[in-house]
């Protein structure tokens, strides 16, 4: 998929993140005159309800807040302050030391973090749109469907011969007395699934009833006065009344407008969080010292 974010705007938001994280260090590790002071100001809330909503949006963070009654306000200070005080406490007994999980918490957050400067300057112009739409037209491809009733003769306590001719005698019976689709449950036997099936894939279908039955009725015209059979499936024996079929399709980009929309903001952020990290790894100097072990395991051949 072809890149949505121009180089220079790359570095403008890996600075911007540089920035924001290193404020963040600043700020957290300015000695305090007492630790055991927690201090819950603005900045602070904002910060904490922009992790609670998942999203880096300061105006979001404080529409959310401005929202809340006094009782929820102080349910939000209370969460605030129990997280930190366990936060400090953790950190006076040197549990993030060594230790794998916090190490990706704060991989995690960092990537947070990232993909929340990107989601603020995700936009899909209608030009962006129709690239994306043409180059994955293969994701939004309209597949083939019907919808038939059928009517089931099994042959679990009988030869199929005898379920074939009780099959074809009915297949008379209903086209003589005119039987409409919606009376198919009225007839035959009890099937394993359904006996209307609306609007189904040829997967849907041949999960049903087996690839060759399958075939067969995608292979049909509609027609909703004609019952038509038998058909063959691994449970039994099978009539059917097809009244709509429709080929795959590629579809229109005015049809789904929307969901494109979604989809391509979304891989625009994918796309943008990931250039962002990808700057930030660049910016290391980065020195591979292992070297993999030669095998020591004897080749089986060599004791043959």
């Amino acid at each position: 998929m072809k890149r949505f974010l121009k180089e220079p705007l790359l570095h403008f938001l890996a600075a911007g993140l540089g920035l924001f994280v290193l404020f963040g260090v600043v700020n957290r590790d300015e000695p305090s005159d007492d630790p055991n002071v927690v201090i819950v100001d603005h900045d602070a809330l904002l910060t904490f309800t922009q992790y609670r909503i998942k999203a880096f949006n300061p105006v979001l963070a404080q529409e959310k807040l401005d929202s809340l009654s006094d009782e929820e306000l102080q349910n939000v200070i209370d969460d605030f302050v129990r997280e930190e005080v366990l936060h400090r406490e953790a950190l006076q007994l040197g549990l993030e030391e060594d230790d794998y999980v916090i190490r990706r918490r704060l991989v995690q957050k960092l990537e947070f973090i990232t993909e929340g400067f990107a989601e603020a300057g995700a936009g899909v112009d209608q030009s962006a749109l129709g690239r994306y739409f043409d180059a994955n037209k293969a994701d939004y491809y309209v597949q083939p469907f019907v919808t038939f009733a059928h009517i089931f003769f099994e042959t679990e306590d009988r030869p199929r011969e005898q379920a074939h001719e009780a099959a074809e005698k009915k297949l008379v019976e209903l086209n003589r007395d005119g039987v409409p689709f919606a009376e198919a449950p009225q007839h035959g036997d009890r099937f394993l699934y359904h006996v209307n099936y609306v609007e189904r894939t040829p997967d849907y279908v041949l999960s049903h009833f087996g690839g060759p039955m399958a075939k067969a009725v995608f292979e049909l015209e509609p027609n909703d006065f004609i019952w038509r059979g038998p058909f063959d499936s691994p449970y039994g024996v099978h009539l059917v009344m097809l009244t709509t079929s429709k080929p795959g399709r590629d579809p229109e980009l005015s049809e789904l407008e929307d969901r494109v929309r979604d989809d391509a903001r979304r891989a625009m952020i994918r796309e943008q969080t990931e250039a962002a990290i990808a700057d930030i790894v660049a910016s290391y100097d980065v020195r591979v010292e292992y070297e993999p072990r030669t095998s020591t395991k004897t080749d089986p051949a060599v004791n043959r």
